[in-house]
Formats: C-alpha cells, sequence, structure tokens
C-alpha cells in the first residue's frame, strides 16, 4: 500500500492550471452554443411576427409577399411555436416534418429559418449528424442572406467537440469568421482561443490566445457577454503564466 501511494505522483502546477483551463474553454463553448441558439430563436419569431405586423412585408427582404410566402410563413410560425410548447411527441413530429419540408422546398427567406430551426432541434435532440447537414445547406445556399449563412457556419463549427481528426478544419472555419467585423467575429476567435488552449497547450499557443482575447476585448463589435467571458480568461492566463 505504501509503495502504490509513493507511485503517483501529484499533478504540477502546469497540469492544474492546463485542466483548469481546458474545463473554462468547455464551459465557455457550450455557454456560446445555448446563447446563440436562444439568440437566434428570438430573432426568427421577431422577424416572422415583423411580417404579419407589417402587412405582409419581411423584415429581411424588401418585397411583397406572395401568395405562397405567406402561406409557408403560417406554417414555419405555426411549426415553430409547437416545438416551443413542448406539447408531446407527435406534435413535436408534426412540426418537424414541417420544417423538414420547408427546409427542402420552402421559398427563399423561410427556407433558410426553417432549415436553421430545425438544426437546432436536431442538435439538442442528439441528431449531431442531422444538424450538420442542415447547417452544412444554409451555409453553402447561394440564395441565403450572407448573415444567415454566417450563422450557419458559426454554429456548425460550435456544435463539434475538437479532436484529431476536425481541429485543423475547425481552425480554419472559425478563421474565416473571425476575419469579419460583427459579433460572429468576436465568437468565431472564441473558437480558435479554445483550439489553442487546449490540453498540453504550448507557450506559443497560449501567447496566441492571449492576443485573440485582447483583439476581442478591444473590438467594438463584441458582445458583452463574450467580452467578459475574455477578460476572466485572460485573467487566467495571467495567473497561470
Amino acid at each position: 500500500m505504501v509503495g502504490s501511494r509513493t507511485c503517483q505522483a501529484k499533478p504540477t502546477g502546469d497540469q492544474v492550471a492546463d485542466d483548469f483551463i481546458a474545463q473554462i474553454q468547455n464551459d465557455m463553448r457550450q455557454q456560446r452554443l445555448r446563447a446563440q441558439v436562444r439568440r437566434f430563436g428570438a430573432v426568427v419569431v421577431g422577424v416572422v411576427l415583423l411580417a404579419g405586423v407589417a402587412g405582409g412585408v419581411w423584415g429581411w427582404k424588401q418585397h411583397a409577399l406572395t401568395k405562397e410566402q405567406n402561406a409557408a410563413s403560417a406554417r414555419y410560425f405555426t411549426a415553430m411555436s409547437a416545438l416551443d410548447a413542448h406539447k408531446d411527441a407527435p406534435s413535436e413530429q408534426e412540426a418537424t416534418a414541417t420544417l423538414q419540408n420547408l427546409a427542402e422546398h420552402g421559398p427563399e427567406g423561410v427556407r433558410t429559418y426553417a432549415a436553421l430551426r430545425l438544426a437546432d432541434y436536431k442538435a439538442t435532440h442528439n441528431d449531431a449528424a442531422g444538424a450538420q447537414a442542415l447547417w452544412s445547406g444554409v451555409g453553402n445556399d447561394a440564395s441565403a442572406l450572407p448573415a444567415m449563412k454566417t450563422v450557419a457556419k458559426y454554429l456548425a463549427l460550435n456544435a463539434q467537440q475538437p479532436n484529431a481528426q476536425n481541429v485543423a478544419s475547425l481552425r480554419t472555419g472559425y478563421s474565416e469568421l473571425a476575419q469579419g467585423n460583427d459579433a460572429w467575429a468576436a465568437l468565431a476567435r472564441e473558437g480558435l482561443v479554445s483550439l489553442d488552449l487546449g490540453p498540453g497547450a504550448s507557450a506559443q499557443q497560449k501567447a496566441e490566445a492571449r492576443r485573440l482575447l485582447n483583439q476581442t476585448i478591444g473590438s467594438a463589435t463584441t458582445p458583452e457577454g463574450a467580452r467578459s467571458r475574455a477578460e476572466a480568461l485572460l485573467e487566467t492566463l495571467g495567473d497561470a503564466g
């Protein structure tokens, strides 16, 4: 018993710091995803309500709604309301079937929102492959608004757990989004920081993480939540360094 205890090495200060930073990064990733899904859902509700109140004009498209668009809008709103109500399994199945149909055959605009809402549902119901397929479809849809394509690309990246097989593609994807000058750029930088501060991060990677965090803090387009997380993590890096 004595010999077995003496063989157990205590974690070093650097190991403890690495484990702590890794836990923070995982928490940040989960908080980002939940926050953006909630924010996205609120935006969708606002746009659909605006379409009805404004006498049939979509907020993102300055043209009159056709009968097809009006009908698709109504179906989308009904399906979304059913999912938000969490009534029963048959209601949710009917709602997701409606969203799937709109995502595949709906008119421009409605198609994008239906695909993103359905991807959100699949991501939270253990269908990662289905969610990724929908996000990819929106990201590659030439008719989708640039902002919606950015949302889809970010959510697709953020839903993936980094591993040896995908870390390179994640870094490329986050780097592309980080080139923008909007809130999504700040969130993409968070993704890059998460990659840089993985277990066993090198001094060079930690230095790059500090640079990205300082850039996030100094950007006028950074959301307050992201700025607060960057400040907290930067302080942690300083303590650990």
